[in-house]
């Protein structure tokens, strides 16, 4: 096993505003698609989930902060 082709996963941090990133730009989209004219089921789907994920991704960068602030209060 080559140690070195092993890569370091993203922080908690930067994978939650990608998150974040990903859920506003389904968001966009779905309401390019609503001012188009075209409401379908689809796209009220594509609404929630893009809520839903903007929600949880919120919750990992608040999770994340919160154990920063614990390692610093541990350090200090």
């Amino acid at each position: 096993m080559d140690i070195g082709a092993v890569t370091s996963a993203p922080s908690p941090q930067s994978a939650a505003v990608n998150g974040m990133q990903d859920a506003q730009a389904q968001m966009a989209a779905a309401a390019e698609t609503i001012a188009a004219g075209r409401l379908e089921p689809a796209v009220i789907l594509d609404i929630t989930s893009a809520e839903l994920n903007f929600a949880a991704n919120a919750k990992v960068l608040q999770a994340a902060d919160d154990n920063t602030k614990r390692l610093l209060d541990v350090l200090a």
